[in-house]
C-alpha cells in the first residue's frame, strides 16, 4: 500500500490506479486529440512561458501571427485556452494545469529517441486505499 509521501503525480489520486468508465477513456482521448497538433503545440508552449498575446506567442512558436491568432481562437472554441481582454490588448493562458501536463509529457516523448527504451515510471503496485478507507479497514 502507498504511504502519502509516496504520492506523486501518478498516485495522487488512487482512483486513477483503477479502470475508468468507457466515457471517461473517450474523454482522455478526445483531450488528447485537441492538442495533437505541432502549431497547437507550440502556441501552448508558448503560453506556459508568459508569451501570453497572440504576437509574442507567434514569435516564440516560430509562427506567423496570422497563423498563432487562428489556432488560438480554435484553442479558445476547444475549450484548451481562455482568452482575457485587457488594457494591455488580448491574452491568453492554459485553462488548465491537467493541459499543462499533457503539453509536457507530450514535449518529453517528443524530445526521446525512439530506438532507445523508454523508462517505466509506474511499476505494478498494490491497491491504494484512501485514508479514509484505511480506518475503516483496521
Amino acid at each position: 500500500m502507498l504511504e502519502a509521501d509516496e504520492l506523486n503525480l501518478f498516485t495522487s489520486d488512487p482512483t486513477l490506479l483503477e479502470r475508468s468508465t468507457d466515457a471517461e477513456y473517450q474523454r482522455a482521448a478526445d483531450a488528447l486529440a485537441k492538442i495533437a497538433d505541432p502549431e497547437r503545440l507550440k502556441l501552448l508552449h508558448a503560453l506556459c512561458l508568459d508569451a501570453d498575446t497572440p504576437q509574442k506567442a507567434a514569435v516564440w512558436a516560430g509562427l506567423s501571427q496570422a497563423v498563432a491568432e487562428r489556432e488560438l481562437g480554435a484553442m479558445v472554441d476547444l475549450g484548451l485556452v481562455e482568452r482575457k481582454d485587457g488594457a494591455r490588448g488580448t491574452t491568453y493562458l492554459p485553462r488548465d494545469g491537467h493541459l499543462v501536463v499533457q503539453l509536457h509529457v507530450a514535449l518529453a516523448h517528443g524530445r526521446e529517441d525512439p530506438a532507445q527504451r523508454h523508462p517505466r515510471f509506474i511499476a505494478r503496485r498494490k491497491v491504494v486505499r484512501a485514508k479514509s478507507e484505511r480506518r475503516r479497514v483496521a
